[in-house]
């Protein structure tokens, strides 16, 4: 039998909430990796915070591949190449950042190791609590951003419902050249149309020479509906969006807080 990659977001699926990664589950993953298959963190975190995240619980001791930016920048952690990167051009930078910003909500950009934000507000303080990744405040953003970054990020703490109608004027002004989605009530997500978590498992499992059918994905929201749709069996935690749900192979009996994970990782190892 030939080798199996399992797709996992971070943040309310294999993570609990308080951001742990419990022992039962480290433990499922130990049994998983000793079978000769392959970790893959998918999720929409930076580069930098998902490095962090795997070290920080020892998910490198196993064979494990870092993706990024909603599928934007996928890294080989044994050699530190990118595997692919994809990024938002400077010109639809600046067209989202106009629509956003007129519209009084936040939005950032990243570097390689930092964010690049424009302000020192609420909301920024508000989401590298999750990431821990130092910001930059950039006064007249996008102006100050030097390369195109795999995503930016608009945010909003309150009046969270109009953000999604953001995301569809955004996409309608750059002609469809990027993706608006949210990950969470708070987070519109932005990136490259050619990227997408689905499309980072499609392009990951063909260049480690993986079928498709032997692919796992599990995640809990909006931006993890096409990897679970494109993975050979897409698991949707109990915790999730009713839409994650409605696209999934099989949904949780628990959820993130309760080792959701850790029987379905050791049944299909």
């Amino acid at each position: 039998m030939g080798k199996k990659i399992f797709f996992f977001d971070l943040d309310e699926t294999l993570l609990t909430t308080d951001k742990k990664l419990s022992p039962k589950t480290y433990e499922a993953l130990k049994v998983w990796d000793s079978k000769g298959n392959i970790i893959a963190i998918n999720s929409g975190r930076p580069m930098a915070s998902v490095i962090a995240t795997i070290k920080e619980h020892r998910l490198d001791d196993f064979n494990t591949y870092a993706i990024a930016f909603d599928g934007a920048q996928v890294k080989d952690l044994h050699t530190g190449q990118d595997i692919i990167k994809k990024t938002v051009s400077l010109s639809d930078c600046a067209i989202a950042a106009k629509i956003l910003k007129e519209n009084h909500t936040h939005i950032h950009a990243y570097s390689d190791d930092s964010i690049l934000s424009c302000a020192d507000d609420e909301e920024i303080h508000f989401y590298t609590r999750t990431v821990k990744l130092p910001f930059r405040v950039l006064s007249d953003f996008p102006e100050g951003i030097e390369y195109p970054p795999c995503k930016l990020l608009g945010v909003r703490i309150a009046e969270t419902e109009t953000l999604p109608l953001l995301g569809d004027k955004v996409y309608e002004a750059c002609d469809g050249r990027v993706t608006c989605l949210m990950s969470n009530p708070h987070l519109l997500e932005i990136f490259p149309s050619s990227a997408g978590k689905g499309t980072a498992l499609k392009e990951l499992a063909a260049t480690l020479g993986v079928d498709i059918k032997d692919t796992f994905a599990a995640g809990d929201a909006p931006n993890d509906i096409s990897m679970l749709e494109e993975a050979g069996c897409g698991i949707a935690m109990i915790n999730g969006d009713p839409e994650v749900k409605k696209a999934a192979d099989m949904i949780t009996e628990y959820d993130n807080n309760h080792d959701g994970l850790a029987d379905i990782i050791i049944a299909n190892a």
